[in-house]
């Protein structure tokens, strides 16, 4: 069996996140598994990176597959790309070993969320809108906590985690553009829990415009107990980049 890497970006807008669902079959991955499956005359099941929710979108998502025979990359990616729908790109293909696997394989994930701080026409649908002023001397101080926070329990959605939602940040921050009024979150770790990256991005902004006490957040984070931060919406969150 020979060993295929793809590299997708997407707009996810128009989906229901990355993973295949029963119940739906507007998904990113079954989307690229049934263009397989016309090109190659046989069902193909890939196995991606990370499991973008509903309207995220990727820069770089990363999955691989396994085939008995040898592809023309140039021509299969041409006619791959002409088969999916214009929202989903596949950037490049290449063979890999038999033992890489796009999730398990992976060293580390890095997302980017964006903000603005004011009205936009174009471009309007990747940004999260955000209408407070902002304290950036205490969105500071919370992000430096969260550089040394490895306890992630109170920013994710999960229920239960077997790695008793421990991640590993190897990087985390922003860039404030003044002339353009946006926010440009990065956030790069070895794990990501569910919906972690809009709960931290969610929590950092309402601790900036003080609707919660940056002291009082912490302690809670730390012990894992509830907090009352919102979830930004996934519109402006992007799947940056996979590493191996």
């Amino acid at each position: 069996m020979i060993n295929y890497k793809l590299t997708i970006e997407y707009d996810g807008e128009n989906y229901f996140g990355w993973q295949r669902q029963k119940n739906t079959g507007r998904t990113i991955q079954e989307s690229i598994e049934n263009a397989l499956q016309t090109i190659l005359g046989k069902e193909v099941r890939i196995t991606g990176a990370g499991r973008t929710d509903t309207g995220v979108h990727s820069f770089n998502q990363t999955a691989n597959f396994k085939i008995e025979h040898k592809l023309s990359r140039d021509r299969f990616l041409y006619s791959l790309n002409s088969i999916l729908p214009k929202d989903i790109l596949i950037k490049n293909i290449k063979k890999v070993s038999p033992e890489f696997h796009s999730r398990y394989s992976a060293k580390m994930r890095e997302y980017i969320y964006k903000i603005t701080l004011r009205d936009k026409a174009i471009e309007r649908y990747y940004f999260y809108r955000f209408i407070y002023d902002l304290d950036f001397n205490i969105l500071d101080e919370f992000i430096a906590f969260l550089k040394s926070n490895k306890y992630f329990k109170s920013l994710c959605k999960n229920k239960s985690d077997k790695h008793n939602f421990k991640c590993n940040i190897d990087y985390i921050g922003y860039k404030y553009n003044r002339k353009k009024e946006e926010i440009i979150f990065k956030i790069r770790a070895d794990r990501f829990l569910h919906s972690m990256v809009r709960a931290i991005t969610g929590c950092a902004m309402d601790l900036a415009r003080k609707r919660l006490n940056l002291e009082e957040t912490i302690l809670k984070i730390s012990k894992g107990e509830k907090i009352k931060a919102n979830y930004l919406p996934g519109n402006a969150l992007f799947l940056n980049k996979i590493y191996y």
